[in-house]
């Protein structure tokens, strides 16, 4: 006992967790997660490839399945479960994973929507049923053998015929079964696929693998009732012909025919066993009579014996045995009626025969008849078949589906305690007339009614799931929302008005459902057994590897290696690399692979491990290899110089890389990230624009993520989409994304980028194993351990090479002694005793070393001859020169190095091709909101008391002159429109305030309203000061140096101050203009330093000057005098008097006229300037003025709110010194208050007008009287002569 207690050590438990914990870790780190920095591997890809590297299984070697892949990594390297294994090996054959595919895969391996592979081997239970040209089989019948060939042709998915070549019994596993609602079932191991119909994208049915373990409840399997496959022969019988002597010799049938079919049902239906012989009863004297006509014609010889039983039935007994055991022999149960099925020579027979016996059956043990049905015309018809056996149900139910008929799931009947199967819905009932019918008059007339019967009354058997909800959803059509069409005869029936409103793509799947009349079966129970059974598959000789069976439709996949996977493996046997026991020691296995490919690089890896996790994208070879070989010329190359080779990640499913910093980051630092997007472009059609994508970011599910873009869509997260639809085929991705009318694509195409994964951010962590180390590694040092990798790869490959060489040249040597000395040599060698004498005499005699005393004894007398002789001289002297080469390899880095460089030479050429990542500079930051915002041309308008909106331009509609307008705004009572101006969504606004301060906002942060809207306080928007507010805004689409702001005050001040003075916004706003007590300011104008500017003050004086008279300034100045103004007077407005353009003068009562900027002398600012306009009574004072165009607009605002928009080619032009004429008919009390100046960014204006109930124009009488008074004022101004005072004086400050 004490020596027991001395062998315990005392440990504390949070130290013994801690090594655990650290152990565990290190061990999944090393042994599971990570890539080896040289080969790029992980150890279970490692495993894989070298497994199939082992069992020949090369590019150029026929395919091989999967599981047997997989089961050879499990057995010999990789005991970890065969999900692993799979999941490895599908991935290193999916396209859309590793940029250089290293496995090359055939059949389903899982596409880019995230669908799952298929299984590694469809397994199936032995007694499944299998559509064959032999008939309907068990598939455990194929073979009693573990793995054969064979050569067999079954029934496909679509209706296809293939070779099945090879057969599969793939031991015992655990077993799930499945059963349908219809009854229909199959049973098979956990990753079985079966194909079933799913909803994808915008609930669009389609086709999908899914395997048994993941099937749930309500899931729509498919099965295959459209294309039908039988035996091509009838059964040969002889063997089965009985050989015992004792039987008196009668004549048998030697092929399964009608007739024998027909009895063969009947018995199965109404025979018996009994004491060894076969009973039939039946007490319909037509079917009763066949049975007994075919007996006799069948079995000539034999002897029938009649007797007559209770309820006017005959018996008819079968004695003869040879007759008998014939009929066990071919399958005729001698069983209680439970536990009866259908014969094998029936289920392996043609066509013909199988209805024959189904004809017999239904006579039987069938039924049909008329049933009183208040839902369908007053009546239905009943057909079902009746049986104790639920082995013989199943198989029925597969048989009559094979010919296409659908029945219901069986239940027991209460009234004689048996199973009852239906067919019904008239389709199924009248393909069970055509194809079988009964034997008897009276039921084949009864089934005759079925053409009575309504035709588009409801089936499940005929029902469709999804594709009515789909359509609906999708477009929104009236017809499609009234009608349904989930039922085969509706679809069909409306099939011609359903076409011309679906797309085409949609056209193409109800065409296809409508073809194959799949029966779409919802799982209705799922079983997992706790017994394990054999289980069983076949190689299919397709593209999709599918076969029939139980009626379900099966699948699996192949896999051999890739041709450039041999680059990895190539020289492993040469002793390049070293290896280690596998898990249990009986072999071993390679640590790293000698990897001529730079496979880290080039295809990425992805892992995670306790507490870190790599993510190392994939890369073009050609700029891997081209990277190596200037690394190997240049060791000491810069890292940007090395950049110039490999310009940043290339993904398998393309995209664009938006911006270089987050690729330099990881190349230079080990870490980064770089924003991936979809590849878009835009076309038009039928006058609407749509997106297209051609390619989607790394890693993207892209079914989900259409779907989630739909759901973005139909929450009004990303506006202007109509329509999305997914038209990808095998040529490529094409996802096309249809626009609302009127909608901007850069910005649909934003929303898109910023919402969904059409742009997405993939993290680089270079993280790999270096001498089993975890180490983050950036882009030049990953090169260099693969050059290392590689320089010892060589070096081992050299060494071996030169071992044997050295090695055969010494066994030349010694052939080449003894063929000099033949005949002493020979003479010796016969007057050994034996071998071993022989040997020591030539080792003795000529100093020859055991291999070549051996290597002589073993020389045949050919290598006597000259020509032998030679050869050996020949291959000699090649060794020697080999031998030399070899040792200056081994003896010169400077030579491994040049090997490598050639290598990566042969890579490019063999397997470089061009990017499919585009790299673009910029883009590097998130979507701003702005690049969300559509560019719109937008009235802003502020109002006295602060409140500030903007309309779409749009919303105002040309008037003639003198029109009353629309209302432009919705104002307090004491309220006052102060501003108003044209500008684009997009561009900044400059906000100056009373106190001299000026803030930025950009126009689209500012709310959009109607016209009727208050529009927001601009307090809101703007970081104002306290008592601050906004007395001028201007546009500006960017700042320069070029341009400066041009600023006038009340008091006839003007400041010129560089515009890129107002670049650098803050949030209490900067200094704009200083300024004096009581004075404001009133215009700012955005101008490039050589404009005449022109002064309009509020009495009616205006001066013109130039701009270069005000000198440049900072921005807190004053500024300088720009106009002279009376006591009483101010400035109103500023202007760039441009040649050729009109001086548009509005006073307060809505009068105004137009007046040639060239009528306004230029003097030098400061002056007190000429007359403008005249301020009468009837005019009021000048509240603004514009320089206008023929063909500009203008809109004016009143106090009340009033907006008029009218074209100035309308404002009569005339001379300075008058009153003008009415721009604007105002309600009494209103005054005018704005004027601005309509601006469009494509140079066009507007051609629509208000509709007349909009607008109430002046009358003929007060545009005549108008005409008559400007009239007469032009003729006054001809005859007033021009005074002193129309041009004022100049004063310089």
């Amino acid at each position: 006992m004490e020596a027991e207690t001395t062998r315990i050590k005392q440990q504390i438990i949070e130290d013994e967790m801690k090594e655990s914990y650290l152990d565990y870790s290190m061990s999944v780190i090393v042994g599971r997660a990570l890539p080896d920095v040289r080969d790029g591997l992980k150890p279970v890809h490692r495993r894989i490839l070298y497994a199939m590297q082992q069992i020949s299984l090369f590019y150029n070697k026929p395919f091989r399945k999967s599981a047997r892949i997989v089961g050879e990594v499990l057995g010999k390297f990789h005991p970890h479960g065969d999900t692993a294994v799979y999941d490895s090996l599908v991935r290193m054959a999916q396209e859309f994973s590793l940029r250089y595919p290293l496995v090359s895969g055939q059949g389903n391996f899982g596409n880019i929507d995230g669908d799952s592979a298929a299984a590694m081997r469809y397994c199936i239970t032995g007694d499944s049923l299998i559509l064959t040209e032999k008939g309907l089989i068990p598939i455990n019948s194929i073979s009693d053998k573990k793995e054969t060939k064979i050569n067999n042709i079954i029934l496909s998915f679509d209706g296809e015929t293939n070779k099945a070549s090879k057969f599969f019994n793939s031991g015992k596993h655990k077993i799930i079964n499945i059963e349908t609602n219809l009854g229909y079932s199959i049973r098979g191991s956990y990753n079985h696929p079966l194909l079933c119909w799913t909803k994808g994208f915008l609930g669009k049915p389609k086709l999908e693998w899914k395997l048994l373990a993941n099937l749930n409840k309500d899931d729509i399997v498919v099965l295959q009732r459209n294309s039908s496959h039988f035996a091509k022969k009838s059964l040969d019988l002889t063997s089965y012909h009985p050989k015992n002597p004792k039987y008196k010799n009668i004549t048998l049938p030697k092929k399964m025919n009608k007739e024998l079919a027909f009895l063969l049902g009947s018995l199965v239906a109404e025979g018996s066993f009994h004491q060894n012989k076969i009973l039939f009863c039946n007490s319909d004297k037509e079917y009763y009579n066949k049975i007994k006509s075919i007996i006799k014609k069948q079995f000539k010889g034999t002897t029938i014996y009649e007797r007559e039983i209770k309820g006017g039935c005959t018996e008819l007994d079968l004695y003869h045995q040879q007759v008998v055991q014939f009929l066990i022999n071919i399958g005729l149960k001698n069983v209680k009626s439970n536990k009866k099925v259908i014969p094998f020579s029936v289920l392996q027979s043609t066509k013909n025969n199988i209805v024959a016996f189904l004809q017999g059956l239904f006579e039987g043990d069938g039924s049909v008849q008329i049933k009183t049905d208040k839902r369908h015309s007053g009546k239905s018809l009943e057909l079902a078949y009746h049986s104790n056996s639920p082995e013989l149900i199943r198989d029925l139910k597969i048989v009559l589906l094979n010919l296409g008929v659908a029945t219901t799931k069986p239940y027991v009947d209460k009234r004689n305690n048996c199973y009852k199967l239906q067919v019904t819905g008239t389709s199924s009932i009248n393909k069970f007339k055509q194809e079988v019918n009964f034997f008897s008059k009276r039921k084949r007339s009864i089934l005759k009614e079925v053409e009575k019967l309504n035709n588009d009354r409801l089936s499940k058997t005929d029902f469709i799931p999804y594709i009515t909800e789909y359509f609906r959803n999708k477009y929104n059509n009236k017809f499609l929302n009234k009608n349904n069409f989930d039922r085969y005869n509706k679809l069909q029936k409306n099939y011609n008005k359903i076409v011309p409103i679906i797309d085409l793509e949609d056209k193409a799947l109800i065409s296809k459902i409508l073809k194959q009349e799949y029966l779409f079966d919802s799982v209705s129970n799922i079983t997992k057994l706790k017994k394990e059974e054999e289980v069983y598959s076949i190689k299919v000789d397709s593209k999709c590897h599918s076969f029939i069976a139980n009626g379900f439709i099966n699948h699996n996949t192949e896999a051999k290696l890739a041709k450039i996977a041999d680059e990895l493996l190539t020289d492993i046997n040469k002793e390049t690399v070293n290896f280690q026991d596998n898990f249990d020691g009986s072999l071993k296995e390679p640590l790293v692979l000698p990897a001529k490919l730079p496979n880290l690089l080039m295809n990425g890896s992805t892992g995670i491990a306790v507490g870190m996790a790599t993510n190392i994208p994939p890369h073009n070879l050609i700029e891997i290899c081209n990277a190596i070989i200037a690394l190997i010329e240049n060791p000491e190359i810069e890292f940007e110089e090395l950049m110039s080779f490999v310009t940043g990640p290339d993904f398998p499913t393309g995209g664009i890389i938006c911006g270089r910093g987050g690729i330099v980051n990881a190349y230079k630092y080990g870490r980064g990230k770089v924003k991936v997007r979809a590849k878009i472009n835009t076309e038009e059609k039928n006058g609407r624009e749509r997106i297209i994508i051609t390619e989607i970011p790394y890693m993207v599910n892209k079914s989900n993520l259409l779907i989630n873009t739909a759901a973005l869509v139909n929450h009004k997260v990303i506006e202007g989409i109509s329509d999305i639809r997914d038209e990808s085929d095998r040529k490529g991705m094409r996802i096309v994304i249809e626009l609302k009318r009127g909608a901007d694509p850069a910005v649909v195409e934003n929303l898109l980028y910023k919402h969904t994964q059409f742009q997405t951010t993939f993290g680089i962590i270079m993280l790999a194993l270096h001498n089993n180390q975890p180490k983050v590694m950036d882009l030049k040092t990953i090169l260099n351990h693969y050059i290392s990798h590689r320089q010892e790869v060589i070096r081992r490959r050299t060494d071996f090479d030169l071992r044997k060489a050295q090695a055969r040249a010494h066994i030349l040597e010694g052939l080449k002694i003894a063929l000099a000395n033949i005949d002493d040599i020979v003479k010796g060698i016969k007057s050994s005793a034996n071998v071993a004498k022989a040997k020591t005499f030539l080792i003795e005699t000529y100093t020859f070393s055991e291999d070549q005393a051996q290597a002589i004894l073993d020389m045949k007398l050919q290598k006597l001859t000259s020509l032998e002789t030679e050869k050996i001289q020949k291959e000699f002297d090649e060794l020697m020169k080999l031998i030399e080469a070899l040792k200056s390899i081994l003896e010169s880095e400077e030579k491994i190095l040049n090997i490598i460089k050639e290598d990566c030479i042969e890579l490019k050429e063999k397997y470089g091709d061009v990017r499919k990542t585009e790299i673009i500079d910029g883009g590097d930051d998130d979507i701003e909101i702005e690049d969300l915002i559509p560019r719109e041309d937008m009235v802003v308008t502020l109002t006295s008391s602060g409140y500030i909106k903007r309309i779409n331009l749009e919303e105002y509609k040309i008037q003639r002159r003198g029109g009353v307008g629309v209302k432009g705004t919705e104002k307090k009572e004491e309220d006052v429109i102060e501003d108003l101006f044209i500008t684009s969504t997009h561009n900044y606004l400059l906000c100056f305030s009373t106190s001299g301060q000026v803030y930025w906002v950009k126009v689209y942060k500012i709310p959009q309203g109607g016209r009727l809207a208050k529009g927001k306080a601009i307090v809101n928007l703007l970081n104002l000061k306290q008592g601050d507010k906004i007395s001028a805004i201007i546009p500006i689409k960017e700042f320069d140096d070029q341009h400066y702001l041009t600023m006038a005050t009340k008091k006839g001040l003007v400041k010129k101050t560089n515009l890129s003075a107002y670049s650098r916004p803050r949030n209490g706003g900067i200094v704009g203009i200083k300024l004096r007590d009581n004075d404001g300011l009133v215009q700012v104008k955005l101008t490039t330093g050589d404009y005449k500017l022109l002064l309009a003050t509020r009495n009616g004086q205006a001066v013109r000057f130039d701009e270069s008279d005000v000198r440049d300034v900072g921005r807190n100045s004053m500024g300088v005098k720009g106009v002279n103004l009376s006591n009483d007077d101010e400035v109103v407005g500023m202007e760039i008097a441009r040649e050729g353009t009109s001086l548009l003068t509005i006073t307060e009562n809505g009068y105004g006229k137009r007046t040639p900027v060239e009528d306004y002398r230029l003097i030098n600012r400061g002056g007190k300037g000429v007359i403008n306009i005249k301020t009468t009574d009837r005019n009021g004072k000048v509240v603004s003025v514009k320089t206008v165009k023929d063909g500009d607009e203008i809109m004016a605002i009143s106090q009340n709110g009033i907006v008029i928009r009218t074209n100035v080619k309308g404002v009569a032009k005339i001379g300075r010194n008058t009153q003008g004429v009415r721009i604007m008919r105002l309600r009494p009390g209103d005054k005018v208050t704005t004027v601005a100046k309509v601006m469009f960014e494509n140079g066009k204006q507007s051609q629509e007008e208000i509709s007349p109930e909009e607008q109430s124009p002046m009358t003929k009488e007060e545009d005549v009287k108008e005409l008559e008074e400007l009239e007469k004022i032009e003729e006054e101004e001809r005859k007033t002569p021009i005074s002193s005072d129309d041009f004022g004086e100049t004063t310089e400050e």
